[in-house]
Formats: C-alpha cells, structure tokens, sequence
C-alpha cells in the first residue's frame, strides 16, 4: 500500500466519524486537525533464527480530534503514522552471525483511541494523555522480503498550548506496540526467515512529535 492509498483510506474514516459525531462539533471547542513531525527511536527484537533491527529515522503524520460530549475534554483520536527508515535482519547460528540483510523500510500506523485533556479555566497550557489501538503495516520497500501487518497499540502524554482559539501546537512523547501474536514468521524472504516468536511479543518504539493544531 503506497501513501497515496493509505491516506485516500484514511481520510475517508475521518469523514465517516465526523459525520457520525457532527452533534460534537457544535460544542465550544470543535474538531482539531494536527498535522505533525517528530523523530522515532525503534529497536530491535529478537526473533527464533536471529535478530530484527529498525534504524531511528524522522517520522510524520496526522491526528484529527473529534471532542465528545459526555465528559469535557475527552475526545475521540484518529491517527496515521509513518515513518521511512531502513532495517536489518541478521541470521544467527549457534550465536554466529551467518548473513546479514538490510533493506528500505515504510512503517505505518493506523490508529483510533481517545484522548483526555485536563481542562483549566482560562490555561492556554492543557496537559494530555492518549490510548489508541489499531493496525500497523511494515513494508520492506524494494525487497523480496514480504510486508506484514500487526495488531498494535499507542499510549502517549504531551501537552496543548493554545495562544488563540484557531491554532495551537502539540507537543507529545508516544509509545509505540506492534504486538505479534502465535508462533508464526514475522519476516520471510529469499535470503532467510525467520521460523517464530513464540507466543506474544512486542516491537517497542517511541517518538517525540510537534505538530500545529488546527481548530475547525
């Protein structure tokens, strides 16, 4: 799935949320659309035939914000997610490296959850905290090395400076959980594979981001 795909797909659900909660929408404070930039730190994971390894690379994205209206300050989140890096898998036996595979690398996240603001009369700080749930796509860009999609999690904290009512900013440290569940490759390709993880394993990554809130 290209960008231009993921996007197309993902404007749609917002459309189709909006209109579903446009009762929200006439509260004070209405949707918030944040365009953001931020830096990544991946990881690696260890895997039954060696070692898989995501290099930190900037990432980017949106979040849309639709407030709800049976408590101030929760609202619902969208998000996307991507970041363009490169990764290595290394195949190991008898803890000896035997080859070592490095490719291009698109991660995307898919993400819906919620967000709650700490709302305080006449702050333009607001402190936050964020859980989504959702899907995450690793594509091996230009590899023989097959994309794979997870189950996946985010939990994240930052605050909302907001100096007028039309614009703010958004500044945010996120944890990122691609979880792999059974005992099933996770990366398969000509040049090796690997066998399984067992039972439930997480990729853990983070970002820090700085994105400029909008508000309809």
């Amino acid at each position: 799935m290209d960008l231009h795909a993921s996007v197309k797909y993902f404007i749609i659900i917002i459309v189709i949320l909006i209109v579903g909660f446009s009762p929200a929408i006439a509260q004070k404070r209405g949707i918030e659309i944040t365009p953001f930039i931020g830096y990544q730190l991946s990881g690696s994971v260890p895997m039954t035939e060696g070692e898989f390894d995501v290099k930190d690379s900037e990432d980017y994205g949106l979040t849309v914000n639709i407030p709800l209206p049976m408590k101030q300050g929760v609202q619902l989140e969208l998000l996307y997610l991507r970041m363009d890096t490169e990764a290595r898998f290394d195949t190991y036996y008898y803890n000896s490296l035997v080859e070592s595979q490095t490719f291009d690398m698109i991660v995307e996240y898919f993400q819906i959850g919620g967000v709650n603001v700490i709302e305080r009369p006449g702050a333009k700080a607001k402190p936050f905290g964020a859980l989504t749930l959702g899907a995450s796509h690793f594509n091996p860009n230009g590899s023989t090395v097959e994309d794979e999609w997870f189950f996946s999690a985010t939990l994240g904290a930052g605050v909302k400076i907001f100096p007028n009512e039309k614009i703010g900013i958004r500044l945010q440290g996120r944890l990122l959980m691609p979880f792999s569940f059974g005992s099933a490759g996770l990366w398969c390709g000509t040049g090796g594979c690997s066998a399984g993880v067992g039972a439930t394993s997480v990729f853990l990554s983070g970002d820090f981001t700085a994105g400029l809130i909008i508000l309809l």
